[in-house]
């Protein structure tokens, strides 16, 4: 009997051992990608965003007020659920630029000399980390703008339609429309062209062969695993970049399904 319970206490150890990194791997990548996490109550969330972003006590009030209902909840969940989206294609974009500064040159691995390639994917892995930082900060004065309302479907005694609504129904619809161009068109072909570059060019900025032995072996397999990890984030966050835009247009088609027509 001892040793089915020596397995089970060995089980049990390395479960919680696994559960345990898994949870600090977590806490980890939301601090680094300033992730707002979602609290017990509407009301702790909300100090969980004043804690990143500052809300004077007029916007701190006119959130809880938006959360006293469910309509509001539910619009204030789908924006900081958006928030936390941009923010972390912000620190994948910032870690992108970080990595093709001083871990891929492609050109010298294609044996070219052309330094305004490694400089332009540094740019524009910075411009776009720049877009999604705007992107948050636009997410969150819509959220404290609260959702739009709707004028009402007919006028003059319900006799005629307003042409108002559908209007309003349409501008409702382009944060998704412009969500959906974003990660389709924008951020998920960057993903993979990073991950290409990366597959191509990897190598330190000081070639390792240059470098005293044993640092040269060392910072080359070092660079080689960093690299690799991060060629497989950016192939994950391509695949899921266009799942978000999936999703961004099916809630599209969701808010014209409301038109007047």
């Amino acid at each position: 009997m001892a040793e089915p319970e020596n397995l089970l206490g060995t089980v049990t150890s390395h479960y919680a051992a696994a559960r345990g990194f898994l949870s600090r791997l977590s806490s980890f990548v939301a601090r680094v990608t300033f992730k707002i996490p979602k609290g017990a109550t509407p009301g702790e969330t909300i100090d969980e965003l004043g804690r990143r972003w500052t809300l004077d006590e007029e916007e701190r009030l006119t959130l809880h007020i938006l959360v006293r209902d469910k309509p509001g909840v539910a619009f204030f969940d789908e924006k900081i659920q958006s928030i936390n989206r941009a923010a972390f294609h912000r620190s994948a974009f910032a870690l992108n630029a970080a990595t093709q500064l001083l871990f891929v040159d492609v050109a010298a691995q294609l044996y070219v000399s052309l330094p305004q390639l490694k400089l332009g994917l540094f740019a524009a892995n910075a411009l776009l980390a720049l877009v999604a930082h705007f992107e948050i900060k636009q997410l969150l004065r819509a959220l404290i703008a609260g959702p739009n309302a709707l004028p009402p479907k007919r006028r003059f005694f319900g006799l005629f339609p307003n042409p108002e609504y559908n209007r309003a129904v349409k501008k409702n619809s382009r944060h998704y429309a412009r969500s959906a161009w974003k990660e389709k068109s924008l951020y998920r072909p960057a993903y993979f062209l990073n991950a290409a570059s990366i597959f191509i060019g990897a190598q330190f900025i000081v070639p390792p062969e240059r470098i005293i032995f044993p640092f040269g072996f060392l910072i080359a397999k070092t660079t080689g695993l960093f690299t690799t990890l991060v060629m497989i984030f950016d192939v994950w966050r391509g695949f899921r970049a266009g799942e978000d835009a999936r999703l961004a247009r099916e809630r599209e088609i969701a808010v014209y399904r409301d038109l007047d027509i």
